[in-house]
């Protein structure tokens, strides 16, 4: 897929992704193919060199990779199954081939222990036990983006100079996640980190109007929003539109997953919003 970027888009995506060192890139939904092939293109045109690209995938595991310099095929073990896809190899090829580090700061263990040398082995125990604990006690989304954000600010020291890339699904990135009301209301990765790097960061979701995509667990559904104060209703006929928080009505929210609407406005939400008209799922790299 290859973008075509009219001259208010292509001075929007300048303005989003140019000027900060930290940009978080989310999506609404995991399981569309489009969303990561745009990251890909944003990652080839804004972070193609000192850089680092950081997902949504096991943070240990991703290091384990990137020290032992693995394919971007054997990578996909630190990702959940709804992002081991073909669109994601494609990604991690790409940074791959040009020394770009890839990282996660997921601390949901997705890699088997089995794939570590022994050394590794007393990290994973206590990672392990760190979730289940979570799991236990009924936090697990809160210490999740607590954690994700701990993980993401160690990762601005060991890359000082570096410019990173956070691609993560739209809830963690959002400005404002906990003046959400109901399931949403999530303190953010994005909020605990400009508690530490204030003003330092952009947040882009992306959002789909229409189209096939795949649950977590890899059902596929269809969706179509016809919600008239949607953000995805502004694409109207082009492929994908691209508008700035100023750009965007005031009584316009987003959508998580085609089924559950955001209760505070995507202009408060997020710098921006890449909105493609219609999206299909991804391929699924067998295991």
């Amino acid at each position: 897929m290859l973008m075509i970027r009219t001259t208010d888009y292509a001075l929007n995506e300048q303005r989003l992704f140019r000027d900060k060192r930290f940009i978080f890139l989310g999506e609404s939904i995991h399981g569309v193919a489009e969303f990561t092939q745009l990251r890909e293109e944003i990652a080839a045109c804004y972070f193609d060199h000192a850089a680092v690209l950081i997902f949504e995938a096991d943070s240990t595991g991703m290091l384990f990779s990137h020290q032992h310099n693995e394919s971007a095929l054997g990578r996909l073990k630190n990702f959940p199954k709804i992002l081991r896809t073909q669109e994601t190899v494609s990604l991690l090829a790409w940074a791959i081939s040009r020394d770009i580090p890839c990282l996660g700061i997921d601390p949901i263990p997705r890699r088997p222990l089995t794939d570590f040398t022994q050394h590794w082995h007393a990290i994973r125990h206590r990672e392990t036990d760190d979730y289940s604990s979570a799991k236990s006690a009924g936090t697990l989304f809160a210490w999740r983006d607590a954690t994700m954000a701990e993980k993401l600010i160690a990762l601005t020291s060991a890359y000082p100079r570096q410019r990173m890339l956070i691609m993560l699904h739209n809830l963690h990135i959002k400005r404002a996640g906990s003046r959400e009301r109901a399931a949403l209301k999530l303190k953010s990765v994005r909020e605990y980190f400009e508690e530490v790097f204030p003003g330092q960061s952009h947040s882009v979701a992306q959002l789909a109007r229409s189209g096939s995509a795949l649950h977590n667990d890899l059902s596929p559904f269809r969706f179509h929003i016809t919600d008239p104060h949607s953000a995805e209703s502004l694409c109207g006929d082009a492929a994908c539109t691209l508008l700035t928080a100023a750009e965007i009505p005031a009584t316009c929210t987003a959508w998580h997953h085609a089924f559950e609407r955001e209760t505070v406005t995507a202009k408060d939400q997020y710098e921006g919003c890449f909105i493609f008209n219609a999206v299909r799922s991804p391929v699924i790299v067998s295991s």
